[in-house]
């Protein structure tokens, strides 16, 4: 897929004050209407966001979202595909190339909708910077998500034939690589003490799962306070559960690109759900390469990875 970069019809500068001239925004090469619908998308008021970087701990926390919107209804949550329940907003325009359907999904769902995207605030709905629908942004370790969207890749037969240290080395190549993902996690870094943003990381996610869906069930006004149902959320979002859960193993979309990628080889979309395990991965050079570029980033950008990661947190 060749990605190119895009210009968005307006920015969010009542949102961040910053020159948003220099941001560099990428998206699918010939995507320009997708994204002017994205852009006019209209909203309804009570529209949960989920917005992350690939591979982010997205689907452990779109599950978790999806349960608090829908009065833990663990049944249908069993039943039904996530990606049914919660679209991915950009999974037509990517994998089908349909523009005609590609907001179909989300139009057509039922309210509260939670509303899954990997885009970057500058090319969210225009709607959604002005109501200030509630928003989930969850932020990963990049090296562990990039590791991640290999093997994702390969479980969808995108990466068919190229090793990890092969693909990994491409993204190196790529001179905006580091900004692309720090930049998409800053902006909503800096809006973290807005009502209406609750900003966490999967490193957080793994040390307090618990504190997590507490912070959550508060921030959507759908409080646990019975021990009994956190029990039942904290087993039905562990590891062992979810990478045994048909239902958000993506098994939907894979039988939608099946057609156009057949995958020789086969990971499960849980896969590890490890903090660091790059660092087994990933050859010495290339980590300490891809932290230079990342730390340059975060230099110009006055944060540490600590702090986008909420390490700091007590």
């Amino acid at each position: 897929m060749e990605r190119v970069q895009v210009t968005p019809r307006s920015y969010p500068t009542n949102l961040i004050d910053k020159d948003w001239s220099n941001r560099k925004l990428f998206f699918r090469k010939n995507s320009d209407d997708f994204l002017n619908l994205v852009h006019d998308m209209k909203l309804r008021d009570d529209d949960v966001w989920i917005v992350t970087l690939p591979k982010c701990g997205t689907t452990w926390m779109q599950e978790l979202l999806w349960l608090l919107l829908n009065n833990l209804d663990f049944d249908e949550a069993l039943a039904k595909d996530q990606e049914i329940r919660s679209p991915f907003l950009e999974f037509d325009i990517l994998v089908n190339e349909d523009l005609e359907r590609s907001l179909r999904p989300v139009e057509e769902l039922k309210s509260p909708r939670l509303i899954k995207s990997h885009l970057s605030l500058a090319l969210l709905p225009s709607q959604l910077w002005q109501r200030k629908n509630k928003v989930i942004y969850v932020f990963r370790n990049p090296l562990d998500a990039i590791v991640s969207r290999y093997y994702h890749g390969v479980s969808f037969g995108i990466h068919y034939g190229k090793s990890l240290h092969q693909y990994f080395d491409e993204i190196l190549a790529n001179e905006d690589f580091a900004a692309e993902i720090i930049e998409h996690a800053y902006e909503f870094y800096q809006l973290r003490n807005e009502p209406w943003v609750y900003y966490t990381s999967f490193e957080r996610m793994k040390k307090d799962l618990r504190g997590v869906i507490n912070d959550v069930s508060i921030f959507l006004d759908k409080p646990i306070n019975e021990e009994p149902l956190m029990e039942r959320l904290l087993k039905h979002l562990s590891f062992e559960e979810m990478k045994k859960n048909p239902t958000t193993n993506h098994l939907w979309e894979r039988a939608q690109i099946k057609h156009k990628n057949a995958g020789k080889e086969v990971h499960p979309f849980v896969r590890r759900g490890e903090v660091n395990g790059y660092k087994d991965e990933l050859k010495p050079e290339q980590i300490e390469k891809a932290n230079a570029c990342i730390k340059k980033i975060l230099d110009n950008n006055s944060v540490t990875m600590e702090e986008l990661l909420l390490l700091n947190n007590p």
